[in-house]
């Protein structure tokens, strides 16, 4: 019985680690494809992950992570044969595919020699036609027992290390291409690419537990935590504070700073507020940049209750909320703006 219930064990582990690297591989997959991204599902009709583009083209994706992908090649083949049935399925099933991808920890996706070292490094991917020919030939003996093949021209083989129960090694890789994203958004510190992980990985896996292969993680969804980030209000500056003139404005901030991150996460609020801004500053003559952003939150405040509405919050404390989200927005506009065109919105 002891027997029984530790291979159960091992095999939950299994899956929760299986698990955990198909949302790790799907961020990889996702800052990839930003800029043509729709939305993105884990768990999908399809496959494992599957990424829907702006023009209606698909990326669909299997993720088959190891628990010890730099030492045990033992199953990759088998995975390898998996993988290619689902995703000549996947393929056939789904309409305007782009490409079909297979990716895993393993270091040796191929058990073979040949293309053990172009594997071997940090995260790497080769197309069909890049892999050497005994990896191929592999691939072709699989695909001829399969009665609708998928097109080679559109498979993708990756690798992406992730092993290790030590979460700085075992996520470096997905940290660092997160951190890259941040750079090339000129949103990079020290916190930023951490925070960002960590908020899609719970994005992602929240998502992948829902049965509904309908809802799905849309890309204005995905810059939520990046919008946070920018305008977060514990870098709200001192001479706006003391403009709001209020005795409860820190009790307040403290009690509602999940709803104020709520409200942050919304882009198309925030498309709202910096489009009435710009028109709000275009008619402010003569006035320092101080005084305009003060302007428009003392006269714009109350147009946007409406996202308090079923709240139960008093006037008072949901003046000093707005107050606060609409400075934030509006000081960091540069920045916001550089995520929009950065991601291609």
């Amino acid at each position: 019985m002891d027997d029984e219930k530790e291979l159960a064990s091992r095999r939950a582990d299994q899956v929760m680690f299986g698990f955990e690297f198909q949302v790790n591989a799907a961020i990889i997959l996702m800052l990839r494809n930003i800029k043509s991204l729709d939305t993105i599902r884990i768990e999908g009709n399809y496959e494992d992950i599957e990424l829907q583009l702006t023009d209606g083209e698909k990326i669909l994706a299997q993720a088959k992570g190891v628990q010890l992908g730099s030492s045990n090649f033992h199953n990759v083949r088998a995975n390898l044969k998996k993988a290619l049935k689902t995703l000549s399925e996947g393929g056939n099933k789904a309409t305007n595919v782009k490409q079909l991808i297979f990716i895993t920890n393993s270091f040796n996706p191929f058990n073979d020699e040949a293309s053990k070292g172009i594997f071997s490094g940090p995260p790497s991917y080769r197309t069909y036609d890049s892999l050497p020919d005994s990896s191929k030939k592999i691939i072709d003996d699989y695909l001829a027992k399969i009665e609708h093949p998928l097109d080679t021209e559109k498979l993708l083989i990756q690798t992406l290390p992730f092993e290790t129960d030590d979460e700085d090694e075992r996520y470096k890789y997905v940290l660092k291409a997160v951190e890259e994203f941040a750079e090339d958004l000129h949103l990079s510190s020290l916190s930023m690419g951490k925070k960002l992980m960590q908020a899609w990985q719970n994005d992602l896996q929240r998502n992948g537990s829902k049965k509904n292969a309908a809802i799905r993680v849309s890309k204005k969804e995905i810059i939520g935590p990046i919008l946070v980030i920018i305008t977060d209000i514990d870098q709200t500056s001192e001479k706006f504070i003391d403009h709001l003139d209020s005795d409860i404005y820190d009790e307040v901030i403290s009690q509602y700073k999940g709803l104020i991150t709520d409200c942050c996460e919304k882009y198309e609020f925030f498309k709202d507020i910096l489009r009435e801004y710009i028109s709000y500053k275009n008619g402010a003559e003569h006035k320092s940049r101080m005084e305009t952003a003060f302007g428009f939150v003392d006269s714009y405040w109350e147009k946007y209750t409406y996202m308090f509405d079923d709240t139960g919050i008093d006037e008072e404390v949901q003046e000093i909320l707005i107050k606060t989200i609409l400075y934030n927005v509006i000081t960091k506009r540069n920045k916001i703006d550089s995520v929009k065109s950065g991601v291609n919105l």
